[in-house]
């Protein structure tokens, strides 16, 4: 029973803790792809129509 408890208690602290787990996903993905693609051609388009 004492296990019963710790478990539920563990779930309702993982339950109040989800959607920031998700959005900080969410910002690690967006991250990701903005460093991937925002930054390599883009650049280096604006270079070139520069000068």
């Amino acid at each position: 029973m004492k296990l019963k408890g710790k478990e539920t208690s563990n779930n309702k602290h993982f339950e109040k803790m989800k959607p920031y787990l998700i959005t900080l996903l969410y910002l690690a993905i967006f991250i990701a792809l903005y460093l991937i693609y925002g930054s390599g051609d883009t650049h280096n388009n604006f270079i070139y129509n520069e000068f």
